[in-house]
């Protein structure tokens, strides 16, 4: 037994906590390889942000704005199966006007996809405006595939026009729809944007007609001008899905949001 230690034959420094070099000693896992396992996990901030979004997930699902796109994909359903109503089956020219007018009936529905009651209170949480209007694309995506293969499987097969050129429209037509949505958002206080973006729509439906075919974009298929026509198409998907990129995010400075004294929201 050494004279420093006690009579149980323990040191004194033995559970009375790290002494000074212990203190400055490197940690333990300092020079160390990483291992694959290490380089393949997800940083701390992308597992916080996931499990943020899981917890919000059901209350955004039940926040969706379930009456007016039920409503609008109701319609849009019956458009499509109206066409099987005839003795006679109409041609490819009545199927396309049927759809571009379904295409424009979800449209109004996706318009107000980004309605939140809560508007101002939701705007405090950790997760920014991408990841919110995200989730709710994320979850009206599939139900939008859905309801539109449902509304091409009613049409009859000679009723249907070419289904590329059909779906490169109506996916316009519903980026066009979001992105209204988005600037709407972007660009006012409004907590229920969509009856607004719903006619702005609207507006442009009309101005389309209006357009002749050759510079337009309801061109027929027997049109010579098909083609040409649903470039100006996709340039439109493309233009639109950039807006809402850009729209999207919360503006850098915004006028701050105080509660009144009865408990109303003032800018």
């Amino acid at each position: 037994m050494s004279p420093n230690s006690d009579g149980h034959g323990l040191s004194p420094n033995v559970g009375s906590g790290p002494t000074s070099a212990d203190r400055h000693a490197p940690p333990a896992t300092a020079g160390r390889r990483p291992t694959p396992a290490d380089r393949h996990s997800p940083p701390a901030t992308t597992r916080r942000s996931r499990a943020l979004l899981r917890s919000l997930a059901p209350p955004v699902w039940r926040s969706l704005p379930w009456v007016a796109l039920t409503v609008a994909g109701g319609l849009g359903l019956l458009f499509a199966a109206s066409t099987r109503l005839p003795d006679q089956t109409p041609g490819a020219e009545v199927g396309l006007t049927v759809l571009r007018v379904t295409a424009l009936s979800g449209g109004v529905g996706l318009a107000f996809l980004l309605d939140d009651p809560a508007r101002h209170t939701t705007a405090a949480s950790p997760l920014g405006r991408p990841y919110r209007a995200g989730l709710r694309l994320a979850m009206a995506t599939p139900l939008l595939a859905l309801w539109w293969t449902a509304v091409l499987l009613l049409l009859p097969g000679p009723t249907r026009p070419p289904l590329g050129p059909v779906t490169l429209e109506a996916l316009a037509t519903a980026a066009f729809a979001i992105a209204l949505a988005t600037a709407t958002v972007r660009f006012t206080d409004g907590a229920e944007v969509g009856r607004g973006a719903a006619i702005w729509l609207g507006a442009a439906a009309a101005l389309a007609v209006l357009v002749p075919a050759r510079w337009g974009l309801l061109t027929l298929a027997a049109d010579r001008w098909w083609e040409e026509t649903h470039v100006r198409w996709a340039v439109l998907l493309a233009v639109t899905l950039t807006s809402t990129a850009l729209c999207v995010p919360e503006p850098l400075r915004r006028r701050p949001v105080r509660l009144s004294p009865s408990g109303g929201v003032r800018g």
